[in-house]
């Protein structure tokens, strides 16, 4: 059902890679000056259509969009999570979906993996070819292509998203690069962004990709860690203790429900002051907001006097939308 509902967004992905004739006949021109003429990769990629290659001579290439999905070597009884299905559909029905590749630069006769990882480690596991597109590709060109093909993907999870963004942004790739490789505002970015920095890569990697969970519960889960009611040490230590019996959606909510089930004698009373002259305490029983009529701050605070209110319905109905259901 699900490959149902995605056909359409990953064939329009596919269709985008593979390009018209005339596309074709440019792949052809730039392999030829990308590659040195006479490599096994130039020749391949310009040979355009869909093609079966060898799974040993694909390589990993940029930012990392799934969590526990390596192009590592697999057998029969150490698949990685998730593959098992998949390689059970290639085996009953074919491999529908071609990969996109690109020839290596480093090392003549293998190819780079776009997308396509969990196609390819299935296969591997069947001992198949993979059917794939090779297209020569620069790395924007590339990012793009990876982040056309996910934004097919619904299955692709909120975090997910967020470690992805992440890794796109390490790699050193440009903020504008990395919105328009998702499809996604900079308000989008900024909030994925948010919740990498402050929920640790340890623990997201414990949690796991938590594919039913959406923004909210990652956004609760980082305001903990943000208004230091939950540290690394503690998560993992629940985590731990959770078991791996636990889906990685249900580690996500028994996380959040402890801290929410912690009584007022374990929060932290503490003060902050975002800017000279405002503090904020956050007690046991209150939260509170002081703003001194003088100085610098003498203006705004007349200023927040007027506003105050429209301020705080907006951002209880904000609270509202972005609150876990249930």
């Amino acid at each position: 059902m699900a490959m149902g509902k995605n056909k359409t967004g990953i064939m329009a992905a596919i269709t985008a890679a593979a390009g018209s004739t005339a596309d074709a006949a440019e792949t052809r021109e730039r392999a030829q000056r990308t590659l040195p003429k006479g490599t096994i990769g130039s020749v391949r990629a310009g040979l355009g259509g869909i093609q079966e290659i060898d799974p040993g001579l694909i390589l990993p290439w940029g930012p990392k969009d799934r969590l526990e999905v390596e192009l590592t070597a697999v057998n029969s009884g150490n698949l990685q999570p998730g593959i098992q299905d998949l390689a059970d559909s290639i085996a009953s029905a074919g491999q529908q979906i071609p990969v996109l590749l690109r020839p290596s630069k480093d090392r003549d006769g293998y190819f780079e993996v776009i997308y396509g990882r969990r196609r390819i480690l299935a296969c591997k596991h069947l001992d198949l070819p993979v059917k794939a597109l090779i297209r020569t590709l620069d790395d924007t060109d590339a990012l793009k292509a990876k982040g056309l093909e996910n934004a097919s993907r619904t299955e692709l999870s909120y975090y997910e998203r967020a470690r992805f963004a992440h890794a796109i942004l390490e790699q050193g790739f440009s903020r504008s690069e990395t919105i328009e490789a998702l499809a996604i505002s900079k308000n989008t970015l900024s909030q994925l962004e948010r919740i990498v920095r402050l929920v640790p890569m340890n623990v997201g990697d414990a949690i796991g990709a938590a594919p039913e969970a959406g923004r909210p519960k990652w956004t609760a889960l980082a305001t903990l860690f943000d208004t230091h009611q939950l540290t690394e040490q503690a998560a993992l230590k629940f985590l731990a203790k959770s078991g791996t019996e636990l889906s990685s959606d249900n580690r996500l909510d028994a996380l959040i429900a402890a801290q929410s089930r912690r009584g007022p004698q374990d929060r932290i009373s503490r003060e902050q002051q975002p800017i000279p002259g405002v503090s904020i305490r956050s007690g046991k029983s209150s939260l509170q907001l002081s703003i001194a009529r003088k100085g610098s701050t003498e203006k705004f605070a007349d200023w927040l006097d007027l506003h105050l209110e429209g301020l705080i319905k907006e951002s209880f109905e904000r609270f509202q939308s972005e609150s876990p259901k249930g």
